[in-house]
C-alpha cells in the first residue's frame, strides 16, 4: 500500500504526510461535539428565556436568533479558531479537537490538505463573521435593534457568501474530497451545512424587514 493511501480521505491520491488517525471512534467524536452544541443551545435558551426587558420577556422568535448566534459565535471564534491555529500540524494532532476535525474531513478531506482557500474562508469565519454573531446576540441580548440588525444583516450575508464558495468549490473541482459513503456526502457535508444556507436567508429577510421598516418611520417624521 502506497503512503498516499493510508487514511480515510478522498480523493484517495491525496498525500498527508505524518497522518495520525484519531484515537477515539467517531460514535464518540460525533457524541462530544453533538453534546458540546446541545449544552451551548441549552444554556443559552434558559439565559435568554429569563432575560427581561422592562418587565418584559424577549421574543421566541428573538430567543431562537439568539441561541443560532451565541452557537455561531461558539463554533467561529473557538473551534474554527483552534483550527486556524493548528493549520499546519493538524493532520498529526491527537487531541479531542483534532480529532473531530479529522471526522469532519471524511466529508472534506480540504481541511487536512492545508487548502489556501479554506485558510482564507475560516480566516474571515473567525475575524470576522465570529465577532458580527457576538454583536447580534448582544444587540438581541439589549434589545438595541440597531445594532441587532446590522450585526445580524452582515454576519447572514456572510455566512451566504462562504457557504456559496465552499459548496461551489468543492462541486465544481474535478475530484471530489468527499467519501463516497451516503453518511458523509448526505449527512455530514451536506446536513451540517444546511442551516447556515436556511437560517442566514432567514434572518437577512427579517433583517431587510426591520430595517425598511425603521427608514419608512424614520422618513415620515422627517428624521430623514
Amino acid at each position: 500500500m502506497s503512503v498516499a493511501t493510508q487514511h480515510p480521505y478522498y480523493p484517495q491520491s491525496l498525500e498527508l504526510s505524518g497522518y495520525a488517525p484519531p484515537t477515539q471512534s467517531p460514535l464518540t467524536l460525533v457524541s462530544v461535539m453533538g453534546g458540546a452544541l446541545g449544552a451551548i443551545l441549552a444554556c443559552t435558551y434558559v439565559a435568554f428565556a429569563s432575560r427581561r426587558i422592562r418587565g418584559r420577556a424577549l421574543r421566541r422568535p428573538d430567543r431562537l436568533a439568539a441561541m443560532w448566534f451565541v452557537l455561531c459565535a461558539a463554533l467561529h471564534c473557538v473551534y474554527e479558531l483552534y483550527y486556524l491555529l493548528h493549520f499546519r500540524t493538524l493532520v498529526a494532532a491527537q487531541d479531542i479537537l483534532a480529532s473531530t476535525w479529522k471526522e469532519y474531513a471524511k466529508s472534506d478531506s480540504r481541511y487536512l490538505a492545508q487548502v489556501p482557500l479554506v485558510f482564507a474562508l475560516e480566516t474571515i469565519t473567525v475575524t470576522v463573521t465570529g465577532p458580527l454573531c457576538v454583536a447580534a446576540a448582544w444587540g438581541i441580548w439589549t434589545q438595541s435593534l440597531g445594532v441587532r440588525h446590522i450585526a445580524q444583516l452582515c454576519a447572514s450575508v456572510l455566512h451566504l457568501y462562504s457557504v456559496a464558495l465552499y459548496f461551489g468549490t468543492e462541486m465544481a473541482a474535478p475530484e471530489s474530497s468527499c467519501r463516497p459513503e451516503a453518511l458523509y456526502y448526505y449527512g455530514y457535508f451536506m446536513a451540517m451545512n444546511a442551516p447556515w444556507v436556511v437560517v442566514p436567508l432567514v434572518l437577512v429577510v427579517q433583517s431587510l424587514g426591520t430595517i425598511t421598516r425603521a427608514m419608512g418611520v424614520a422618513k415620515k417624521i422627517k428624521v430623514l
